[in-house]
């Protein structure tokens, strides 16, 4: 279907958009056309009515004008004897016999046809009479009677030419009325191909931009996995093809970064190490017992030593899950029932030291709630979690953990009492070096990963993670007890 689609498209986008218009064009000017040959043709029909009636008309008040002047020559002759009578007869029947012509030419109706012909029969015995019989009363009386019988055919036949004008009219009204409905009926064909054929060239038009409007999107949003290949002419073609080879480029520069981001840490975890084990040693008087100053000095090593691989390890962390959801490869999770309260429990454990350092009171109101999780992603989560709620209370401060249900859900929340969030920083936070306000104006050292990490690390479970509206920060993060690990797209 695609190569079809591929074979009906032109090597240009402006040709593509020309053969649209002309293609849609065509049956509108083919109607325009036909409509126009058919105004023509009843303009001619109607210009030769209104001469066929109007002759008809003019000549059947002719004939009977000369059949008055044809009946005093010969009623004349009949009586005086006058030879020149019947010449003025001749002249004045020969224009009758042509007016006569000229009228049975016309398109009559059959009673009009028969009705001429009866006129024209009536006059011929008239002819004959007064050109063969000599004056006398009888001729008289004869060429009355004839004449009376012609003058009465002829107010039926001018009776019967204002028929023909009717005739006319109406044969006027059924053409008009026929070109009507053939407009009617093309209007019907036309427009629904024209939109047809429009909604046609719509899409065809369309579908390349969209396309690369999807393509540039997926770009922006960093998912590169997927190849760009456009459907359409050939210079939208090529266009699709550089932004290919653009989404391989930064493929590349997405596998250089990460490769840095290990060698980065790789080396940065080492001296770290060192450090941190050095303080360690000191800390224990392996290398001999140290003063009250001097051990103050080596728990200061040590803690920013691990505050410091910890920052590494999140860098780290995050920079892979996004590189992996970039090139659509799946993050690995292995999904096993947990007890959520064991692992919450385990994390207040692990955080006991900073917890004691601020007198930090935690509350735990916990049920016990499992779902289908990987525990150690999950333990990052309720970890950075916690911690930002210690780093952002006040000494001696409130921090409340639960644990609960909601339908098919298991539901954790995390509050502090801290200075809380501004309601245009809650969406924010969960970007990746995003600092508020807040947090920048109260002291408190990060580099704005760990709830990125945690937005991250949830939706893999297909879980959602927010920010609410409360006297402090109170996040909430919703887990499907049945999770699922999320597909890339």
């Amino acid at each position: 279907m695609q190569l079809r689609m591929q074979l009906r498209y032109p090597r240009s986008f402006l040709v593509l958009l020309l053969t649209g218009f002309f293609i849609v064009a065509v049956p509108l000017i083919a109607g325009l056309v036909s409509n126009a040959f058919s105004i023509e043709r009843l303009s001619a029909q109607s210009q030769q009515a209104v001469y066929n009636a109007t002759l008809a008309t003019q000549n059947a008040r002719q004939l009977s004008t000369l059949t008055l002047s044809m009946e005093r020559s010969a009623r004349f002759y009949a009586v005086a004897g006058d030879r020149e009578m019947v010449e003025s007869y001749k002249k004045s029947r020969t224009t009758f016999q042509t007016l006569l012509t000229e009228f049975m030419g016309l398109p009559l109706a059959t009673n009009m046809r028969a009705r001429a012909e009866a006129i024209q029969a009536t006059e011929n015995s008239v002819f004959v009479s007064l050109t063969t019989k000599s004056p006398s009363p009888q001729l008289a009386k004869q060429l009355e009677r004839d004449f009376a019988e012609l003058s009465s055919r002829m107010e039926l036949l001018t009776g019967s030419s204002n028929q023909l004008v009717e005739r006319e009219v109406g044969a006027l009204r059924a053409a008009a009325a026929k070109s009507k409905s053939q407009v009617l009926w093309q209007l019907l064909a036309i427009i629904p191909s024209a939109l047809l054929m429009i909604a046609g060239f719509t899409y065809l038009l369309a579908r390349p931009v969209r396309e690369l409007d999807e393509a540039i999107n997926r770009l922006g949003e960093g998912k590169l996995a997927r190849r760009i290949k456009i459907s359409g002419p050939r210079d939208i073609e090529k266009l699709g093809e550089q932004l290919d080879w653009l989404r391989q480029r930064l493929i590349t520069l997405e596998d250089q970064k990460t490769r840095f981001f290990q060698h980065i840490s790789h080396e940065l975890k080492t001296p770290l190490t060192a450090l941190r084990e050095g303080s360690e040693l000191l800390t224990d008087g392996v290398v001999g017992e140290l003063t009250i100053e001097q051990r103050e000095v080596a728990e200061i090593l040590r803690q920013n030593s691990l505050t410091l691989e910890k920052l590494i390890q999140d860098l780290l962390t995050y920079s892979q899950s996004q590189s992996a959801d970039r090139l659509n490869q799946k993050t690995a999770l292995e999904l096993q029932p947990l007890q959520l309260k064991d692992l919450i429990d385990e994390v207040v454990t692990t955080q006991k030291m900073a917890i004691l350092a601020k007198a930090i009171i935690v509350k735990r109101e916990c049920d016990k709630t499992t779902a289908q999780g990987d525990p150690a992603k999950l333990r990052v989560v309720i970890d950075n979690l916690l911690s930002n709620a210690i780093k952002y209370s006040p000494s001696g401060g409130t921090v409340v953990i639960r644990l609960g249900k909601h339908k098919d859900n298991a539901v954790i929340e995390v509050l502090d009492s801290g200075p809380g969030i501004a309601a245009e920083d809650r969406e924010k936070v969960f970007d990746p070096f995003y600092r508020s306000k807040t947090a920048v104006s109260s002291g408190a050292k990060g580099t704005g990963l760990g709830l990125a990490i945690v937005r991250d690390y949830v939706e893999m479970h297909r879980g959602t993670v927010s920010a609410i509206a409360a006297a402090g920060a109170r996040f909430r993060v919703i887990l499907p007890k049945q999770s699922q690990p999320k597909s890339a797209n």
